[in-house]
């Protein structure tokens, strides 16, 4: 295993801080807590489609089991982390995706509008179940790995149950991430300032929006047209996106550290992508270069391939489904002016990236970690994948927690650049701000009584819907669903209750028609 020098030391007196806890876990069991629940995605949804035969679904258990015990049994002789970590970083958790509007306790930003219609929709009918409202009946063809369980609880115990289902699930999976996280600083002191940093980071949006709009927006990172997300605007807007990205961040940190080997960390990842395959990604470069490393230093071993080929299979069906009628997405370069892209990156990344390509040898996991997410974070602003800049959006989660970690470390090991890095995270950190203070001020999510269709016309209708659902004729035949419940395409007469306002512009009127409702 190939180690940062500078990282030695960071993980010795981590060993020592946890071996004080009288109760701790290990990170194993967490990294298999992991596998369990994003593996278990997988099967579910065979069952969704109902294309798997009964015998399958024992050969997948077993790999999960296979797959956990595996990682239990490399991962050993870890540090552990300690309750109270977890604990915190659940909590934090817990309060960020309240406020971000699951459970629908607080404002829920207009996207959730599509995704609590389509969490009614697998909630409601039957599995497999298409749509029916347009001549050619529909399957629901997305990332729906964060909704699975939580329609289960839907239709085991009823609607309000399965909010509050989702926010728990995805607090406690980026609680994990985060605890997985906190073994990358020494004490305390150290993970409370890199959590800190990590929660508030962005870039200087807020310095962009008074460029281009002459006020602070309700939604800053709009102002370029083109965006890389803030960890609070990932929380609120895509979580199931962020935890993809994060395990590949998360894991790969840890790899470089000494702390997780190679194979658990590339078999997780292939269970990410029925979460967010854009988030996976993203990943990859990380995984490239992990991997050339790796034969370089000569030390690849069997179970680096053959355990995440184990997982892949598992994953085959997912990447299937994921892929099907690709068409209506479509892949393309992205032209953007040079003036336009030039602006962007010298408000977003490049206030980090300079002071840590200075910081050279002291940089945390490498140069070539550095540069390799300097590179990607310059290029896929150039890449498009379906209607929206989503690719960039969601491709660049990876890279961008290498970084936030990479200055995390240089503030606390109090670096040369750390004054000028305090400023622009003070300047970043009013974009997750902004985020906080809608949720405050405006309404609580309603309830979504309509299917998708409806949901998705109240604010997306000029847009297509190739994202979330694919013809059923265009389905390969391996998992497509042989005698889907046909969905009823009535409609209420409104879809929710109230308005729910746009979060652009806290001078925006509410969306839709008559009182918000189309």
């Amino acid at each position: 295993m190939l180690v940062d020098r500078n990282a030695s030391t960071i993980r010795a007196d981590a060993s020592i801080s946890e071996s004080k806890s009288s109760m701790s876990i290990a990170p194993g069991w967490i990294w298999a807590f992991l596998v369990v629940w994003l593996g278990g995605s997988q099967l579910l949804l065979w069952r969704f489609l109902d294309v798997a035969p009964v015998w399958a679904y024992p050969f997948g258990l077993l790999i999960i089991a296979s797959l956990c015990a595996f990682t239990i049994r490399v991962t050993k002789d870890s540090p552990h982390i300690g309750v109270g970590t977890v604990f915190t970083c659940f909590l934090i958790s817990l309060g960020l995706l309240a406020l971000s509007g699951e459970g629908r306790f607080f404002y829920a930003n207009v996207d959730w509008q599509v995704r609590f219609a389509v969490l009614r929709d697998m909630g409601i009918n039957p599995w497999p179940f298409v749509y029916t409202a347009r001549p050619e009946p529909d399957l629901l063809r997305a990332p729906i790995g964060m909704f699975l369980v939580p329609a289960l609880i839907f239709k085991t115990i009823g609607p309000r149950a399965a909010d509050v289902a989702l926010l728990v699930q995805n607090s406690a999976l980026i609680a994990l991430l985060l605890a997985m996280g906190s073994q990358l600083f020494a004490d305390r002191r150290s993970r409370m300032t890199g959590l800190t940093i990590f929660v508030l980071f962005s870039g200087m949006d807020a310095l962009g929006d008074l460029l281009m709009q002459g006020m602070l927006t309700g939604h800053m990172e709009d102002w370029a047209e083109i965006q890389y997300s803030s960890t609070i605007t990932l929380l609120f807007w895509v979580p199931q996106h962020a935890i993809a990205g994060w395990v590949g961040a998360v894991g790969y940190m840890m790899w470089r550290e000494g702390r997780l080997p190679l194979a658990p960390w590339l078999a997780m990842l292939p269970l990410t992508a029925l979460w967010s395959p854009l988030g996976l990604m993203g990943a990859m470069p990380f995984v490239a270069l992990a991997g050339l490393r790796t034969i370089i230093a000569r030390v690849l071993r069997p179970r680096d391939v053959v355990v995440p080929a184990a997982s892949l299979v598992l994953c085959i069906p997912s990447l299937i489904y994921l892929g099907a009628a690709s068409d209506d997405v479509g892949f393309h370069l992205q032209p953007i002016p040079f003036i336009q892209w030039m602006l962007f990156q010298s408000f977003e990344t490049l206030p980090y990236l300079i002071p840590l390509a200075i910081a050279g040898r002291s940089t945390r996991f490498g140069n070539d970690s550095l540069w390799l997410a300097f590179v990607w974070l310059m290029l896929i602003p150039f890449v498009q994948i379906g209607w929206s800049t989503d690719f960039m959006m969601r491709g660049s989660i990876t890279a961008l927690a290498l970084v936030t970690v990479m200055v995390s470390d240089h503030v606390v090991q109090r670096g040369e650049k750390r004054r000028w890095l305090l400023i622009v995270l003070s300047v970043g950190s009013l974009t997750g701000l902004a985020e906080i203070r809608r949720a405050l001020v405006y309404p609580a999510a309603p309830e979504v009584r309509c299917s998708f269709f409806k949901a998705w016309d109240q604010t997306f209708a000029a847009f297509p819907k190739g994202s979330y659902i694919a013809p059923l004729n265009k389905v390969p035949a391996l998992i497509r669903p042989h005698h889907p419940f046909r969905a009823t395409a009535n409609e209420p007469p409104r879809c929710w209750d109230g308005s729910w306002n746009l979060p652009f512009d806290p001078r925006n009127a509410p969306s839709g028609r008559k009182d918000g409702v189309k």
